[in-house]
């Protein structure tokens, strides 16, 4: 029998990509008849590998990224709570604990209930003051109903089989008027024109848009109080307040397929012209080696670089990682090194490898290299497509 879709229930799943590199042989699908892209099979439990700093489809087991939405998170509990008051708060996902630490800090009457399966993350919380441990997955938690004032889950609904039941019990467990604070990855990022890793990682089983999330959201008896920045095509972070549970049938959103299909079919075109344009980056980044080359970023855009655009990373003078860091060591035979490390050293470019943080790691640079030439990948790129163009 065929996997329904999540959302409508309808099996009107058809197969719209193959990932590069899934270990687990996932393919995207695309619902036609209310537009939720997908993957299968719904694979989300597996013996645990290690690691995977990749620019494909394995990427997966670091665990950092949550850390980056915290200061978000707290801004909209705060716009919508007050957490001067005695308010307990359900943290789905809470890997490292940065929300959570930040959350205890911030609201002191407060109490925290973190739900996490990873061994390896989980115990970040079991110091903290007024704070409740759960070693678990949030599928296999039986909470009390009405429990909560808040539940916060950050880049984890995107990874579970089944959803739409997971949020149904988000509703469950808040006490009435209580707060869904959801982010997830932003299907709208497949429509950069710099994006060179793969998006549709192993470990990703549903790829939201704002409205197919949104219907979800709305369809388990929560009212959205906020919706996500249109400005941010990386994130989507919602506010919901439940409300009565109001069963309704997902009706067709003919227009969102359309517009998911051709975000997909886009994002391969783009993609491919991107892996392309990286030999003449790489090319670029070579020339620039008698003058000293620091390179800020060693994650997917890097190993993008590696792997596709044969870059040779000892050319380099610094490989710089803040977060990878202390998690990996070592990225294509070159040992990372702290920001502090590009004072002391005599890089004269420093060659920004990110997208989302490209403005925060370029005024780090220049404030501890000021004489550096600060080159961002982004441009890299654009020039090199200029050249294939021409």
């Amino acid at each position: 029998m065929a996997e329904p879709c999540d959302l409508c229930r309808r099996d009107a799943l058809q197969f719209l990509y193959q990932p590069e590199k899934s270990t687990r042989g996932i393919s995207v699908h695309l619902c036609t008849y209310c537009g939720l892209v997908q993957s299968l099979p719904r694979i989300d439990r597996s013996t645990r590998a290690p690691a995977a700093v990749s620019s494909g489809a394995d990427w997966g087991n670091v665990r950092y990224g949550k850390g980056f939405r915290t200061r978000a998170a707290l801004d909209a509990i705060t716009q919508h709570a007050n957490l001067a008051t005695d308010i307990t708060l359900l943290d789905v996902g809470s890997n490292r604990g940065s929300f959570a630490s930040a959350f205890i800090a911030a609201a002191p009457q407060a109490h925290l209930v973190a739900v996490e399966p990873d061994e390896r993350v989980a115990q970040s919380c079991s110091t903290l003051e007024r704070t409740e441990l759960i070693e678990a997955r949030i599928e296999d938690v039986a909470l009390e109903r009405n429990r909560f004032d808040i539940v916060h889950s950050c880049h984890t609904i995107e990874h579970l089989a089944r959803p739409a039941n997971v949020l149904a019990d988000h509703w469950r467990v808040l006490r009435e008027g209580g707060l869904l604070i959801l982010d997830a990855p932003n299907i709208a990022i497949l429509g950069a024109d710099d994006i060179v890793e793969e998006w549709f990682i192993d470990k990703h089983l549903y790829h939201f848009s704002a409205r197919t999330l949104g219907r979800m959201i709305e369809s388990v008896g929560f009212e959205i109080i906020q919706w996500p920045d249109v400005n941010d095509r990386s994130n989507l972070l919602f506010v919901a307040r439940k409300t009565a549970m109001n069963e309704t049938e997902i009706v067709s959103d003919f227009a969102e397929a359309d517009y998911a299909e051709k975000l997909v079919v886009d994002y391969i075109a783009t993609r491919a012209r991107n892996l392309m344009a990286l030999t003449a980056v790489a090319a670029e980044i070579h020339r620039l080696a008698p003058r000293g080359v620091a390179l800020w970023g060693a994650g997917r855009l890097f190993d993008s670089l590696v792997v596709h655009g044969r870059f040779d990373p000892s050319a380099l003078t610094l490989l710089i990682d803040t977060h990878l860091k202390p998690l990996v060591g070592e990225r294509h035979g070159r040992m990372l090194a702290d920001p502090e490390s590009l004072s002391e050293s005599q890089a004269g470019v420093v060659v920004v490898m990110s997208r989302d943080f490209a403005d925060e790691i370029s005024a780090r640079a220049k404030s501890l290299s000021p004489h550096a030439e600060i080159i961002l990948y982004s441009d890299l790129l654009s020039r090199a497509n200029t050249l294939l163009a021409a």
